[in-house]
């Protein structure tokens, strides 16, 4: 099953060119991007404006990378809106096995 979404990837510094606004006090020279307190509020931010809207996602972390996907209809144009500075992606539903502290929908047992 696919699930359409986005990844927030804290250790690739292309992230800071989609969200520059958040990368000026950032100083790459002596921090690791994963410790960008402004990045990881952004991403706090926004993941609770899409769980006020919606449960059914599957969110959490891959190594560095955040994860916020769907194959619900209405999530994914929840997390389009939300997150609308990323293009959203695709990820297969086995894939996100891997997903450490999950906050998972259970699309499987749902369906």
């Amino acid at each position: 099953m696919k699930l359409l979404g986005i990844t927030i990837d804290f250790n690739d510094r292309k992230t800071c060119g989609l969200l520059p606004e958040l990368c000026l006090q950032w100083d790459e020279k002596y921090e690791e991007l994963e410790d960008n307190r402004e990045l990881i509020k952004y991403w706090e931010k926004n993941i609770t404006q899409v769980l006020e809207q919606t449960e059914k996602i599957v969110c959490g972390n891959i190594g560095t990378k955040s994860i916020v996907y769907s194959a619900d209809a209405d999530a994914i144009s929840v997390i389009d809106s939300v997150f609308k500075e990323f293009k959203l992606d695709t990820i297969e539903y086995d894939d996100i096995m891997k997903c450490e502290h999950c906050l998972k929908y259970d699309y499987i047992a749902n369906s």
